[in-house]
């Protein structure tokens, strides 16, 4: 193996390491969206973009009918608050979409942030979710919260 595509290797390895991802669960608030604003997201994945399409029409429901939960960016956040983040809930009247994405949160220098702290909340200005991926369920997720 060459030199240059040793280098490669590693650089792909470092950008998808799990050190990088940012665990929005720990936010510890959550707030709504409408299902139209994960757009992007959705959009990754084809198949994604299709069962929701398909789920939408079964529903006779647009895009900004469906209500989404996520996990919220507090005010703290100087660049980011009120921003949400994955996993998604998206209820479709008595089937839920779960969506989990990779989140990588960064400063505008490109730095990234993987927990929270002073630093973070006080540069972080981006936030990018890749790779979503997702499951359907009939079981209210929240159903212990009510």
């Amino acid at each position: 193996m060459t030199r240059v595509c040793l280098l490669a290797v590693v650089a792909a390895l470092f950008a998808a390491s799990p050190g990088l991802a940012f665990d929005a669960n720990k936010l510890g608030q959550g707030g709504s969206l409408p299902l139209s604003d994960l757009d992007a997201l959705i959009a990754q994945s084809a198949a994604l973009k299709q069962e929701v399409a398909a789920a939408l029409t079964t529903a006779k429901k647009r895009a900004d009918d469906i209500i989404c939960s996520g996990n919220r960016f507090p005010s703290q956040w100087v660049n980011l608050g009120g921003l949400r983040a994955a996993p998604y809930t998206c209820d479709f009247a008595g089937k839920w979409l779960i969506i989990e994405a990779t989140t990588r949160v960064t400063d505008k220098a490109g730095h990234a942030y993987d927990t929270i702290a002073p630093a973070a909340m006080k540069k972080a200005a981006n936030v990018k979710e890749t790779n979503p991926t997702w499951k359907w369920t009939t079981e209210d997720p929240f159903k212990d919260e009510k």
